[in-house]
């Protein structure tokens, strides 16, 4: 297996763990809904977006290499990393199935709404945030990306290997706002039709689909580094 299939095999999972976020969606839907010029806010929401995960990745890429240099990339510790993930996971996925914050980034985005009349390098500024603020509060896809890029930063595979990988990390990760942003784009009237009860669910079930997810995922972290320890 060459070096970037063996990186991919790593970062490609925890990129589509990293793509459940129905909280992120929900905001991203509610603001296209608002917004008087959707492809400008859309494309804004998305660049801010992408500030953080790069942001984040490095962050993760950078802790990589100092477990490598440090010795720390053995076995035992990253089984204990996976280990501490897990249990993260686990207690963030229980937080978000008996929250009862439903609609609170709707409550949220509603004091942020853009004046249509101010230019657009102030809408785009403010979208901008929107998105870096979506992507901060987001604390379980920032754990997968995290990951994502400390495997990157461990396995060192080279720049053009690493440079790959990341991309595909940010793809596949954004696919949640790519994909309805096409839609908006493409179907513009029919997106606000199709979207809006999507939301409406999302608002309503975003929680339990997260809390879900994380504990599922919290399980094969952990048993991940059992493995790696020879216990599972």
């Amino acid at each position: 297996m060459s070096d970037l299939a063996g990186l991919l095999a790593i970062t490609i999972p925890l990129s589509w763990a990293a793509a459940v976020s129905p909280v992120t969606l929900s905001i991203f839907l509610v603001i296209m809904s608002m917004a008087q010029k959707p492809r400008l806010a859309g494309f804004s929401f998305y660049l801010g977006a992408i500030v953080v995960l790069l942001l984040t990745v490095l962050i993760g890429i950078f802790l990589g290499q100092k477990l490598t240099v440090s010795g720390h990339a053995d076995p035992i510790t990253m089984a204990a990393i996976d280990i501490f993930l897990g249990a993260v996971l686990f207690l963030l996925g229980f937080r978000n199935m008996v929250s009862n914050e439903h609609g609170k980034s709707t409550n949220i985005l509603n004091r942020l709404q853009v004046d249509p009349k101010t230019g657009q390098l102030h809408q785009f500024i403010k979208y901008f945030s929107i998105g870096i603020i979506a992507f901060l509060m987001n604390f379980s896809t920032a754990i997968f990306v995290l990951a994502a890029g400390r495997a990157i930063g461990v396995v060192n595979a080279g720049f053009t290997n690493d440079a790959t990988s990341i991309l595909l990390l940010i793809l596949i990760t954004l696919l949640i706002i790519e994909i309805p942003l096409l839609f908006f784009i493409i179907l513009p009237d029919k997106a606000h039709k199709v979207m809006n009860p999507v939301n409406e669910w999302i608002s309503n079930h975003g929680n339990l689909v997260t809390g879900i997810f994380c504990i599922a995922i919290g399980f094969f972290v952990v048993y991940s580094g059992l493995g790696k320890l020879g216990i599972a």
